[in-house]
């Protein structure tokens, strides 16, 4: 099953990369990008794009990333403070026995 899913995985990086560059053919059309701080020289309107999404991606990931490293810290601290709970209860329990 492992195989399976190394082989599903590289067949859709390369039906991807093939998508890419099927449609950077396609859009060869050269267009300035103006930021309206800066205006950037001309590139194909698939460069652009690809671009854009690239950056989405890379923005995502980061923002993920630093979800699950809060989210893994929340963990933690939750984890220490049921221990100590839990340490209090035993005492108590033992105390009172």
């Amino acid at each position: 099953m492992q195989w399976f899913r190394k082989v599903l995985t590289l067949l859709l990086a390369l039906g991807a990369v093939a998508v890419g560059g099927l449609f950077s053919l396609q859009n060869t059309l050269e267009v300035p990008l103006d930021l309206m701080v800066i205006q950037l020289a001309p590139q194909p309107v698939a460069i652009w794009i690809l671009l854009s999404l690239a950056i989405g991606v890379a923005m995502g990931l980061a923002t993920g990333s630093i979800l699950a490293l809060r989210r893994a810290a929340t963990i933690r601290q939750l984890r220490k403070q049921r221990d100590r709970l839990l340490a209090a209860s035993a005492e108590e329990n033992a105390g009172g026995s």
